[in-house]
């Protein structure tokens, strides 16, 4: 069945459930940029990083906390506005989601250059206003599927590396991942029982090899999706899994990665058809046979 606005529709509905209640849970964990409230910064080794430190906004931030929560204001509200702005002038929707790309763009710069949480994990922010922006049903089907493919690759080649850097091949890679993950964590809160379980992983490094394995599994089983969307429920399923495994073990929540799984959701649908403008010929005035 072909895509349809009220495909197009439902899919802008669970985006906005989704960032919304991803919002919330941020916010109640404190971690919005004015509860963080950070006094120094994490500089990551990429051009990007560096380019946008060269502005030293990330010091303007510091030296006007208040900033901090303006930069929160936007980044959250205007996802509401470019959905009323859509409404109220879809002809200039490029433009609202250009602003809001800018918009998503400083605030994740600036968010993961303060030691809050990795880039990696902000990519949907970073990427899905792209989607929004565009204007025909056919050019929204085209945008969710790029995202999908690069999602695939995101996720596959993540897999391929464990490979090629070897660490599949190291039964003391997944301890030592662990012990460098936790080792503060693991000090101050050992009772626990999430520090428990993984002192025990760590304690006993063939349990961590085969949970290293079961990883690298689930992330190169995302290559069949380069081949066929017949499986994408069923990789939801395993991302899903992936995404609980990450937090229960790595304590990383990846959540706000979760968006990417709507384009497997709806990538069921088929590729709309392309209207075309019918050309008829209209004769000037005085040209026609009487």
């Amino acid at each position: 069945m072909p895509l349809t606005q009220k495909n197009r529709s439902g899919f802008t509905t669970l985006w906005l459930l989704l960032f919304y209640g991803l919002a919330l849970y941020k916010w109640m964990e404190g971690q919005w940029l004015y509860q963080v409230d950070p006094v120094f910064f994490f500089p990551r080794h990429d051009g990007i990083t560096w380019l946008f430190m060269e502005t030293g906004f990330h010091k303007t931030l510091i030296r006007f906390p208040f900033l901090f929560g303006m930069l929160d204001l936007l980044f959250y509200g205007f996802p509401l506005f470019f959905a009323w702005f859509r409404w109220i002038a879809p002809q200039r929707t490029l433009i609202a989601a250009l602003i809001w790309l800018i918009i998503n763009w400083v605030y994740v710069q600036a968010y993961c250059l303060f030691p809050t949480n990795s880039i990696e994990a902000q990519i949907a922010w970073l990427l899905f206003p792209l989607l929004f922006a565009t204007k025909s049903l056919n050019g929204f089907y085209l945008m969710m599927h790029g995202l999908r493919y690069y999602f695939l690759f995101f996720f596959f080649s993540a897999g391929i590396w464990k490979l090629v850097a070897g660490g599949a091949f190291e039964p003391l890679q997944m301890s030592g991942i662990l012990l460098e993950q936790h080792k503060d964590w693991l000090l101050y809160a050992g009772d626990y029982w999430q520090a428990k379980l993984i002192r025990q992983l760590i304690e006993w490094p063939l349990a961590g090899f085969v949970l290293y394995w079961i990883a690298l599994l689930i992330e190169l089983i995302f290559g069949i999706g380069f081949i066929t969307k017949k499986l994408d429920k069923l990789l939801i399923v395993f991302f899903i899994g992936f995404l609980a495994f990450d937090y229960l073990i790595m304590r990383i929540p990846y959540f706000e990665v979760s968006p990417f799984l709507l384009t497997f959701w709806y990538s069921r649908h088929e590729q709309p058809e392309v209207q075309t403008i019918k050309k008829e010929f209209y004769p000037l005035p005085g040209n026609h046979l009487a």
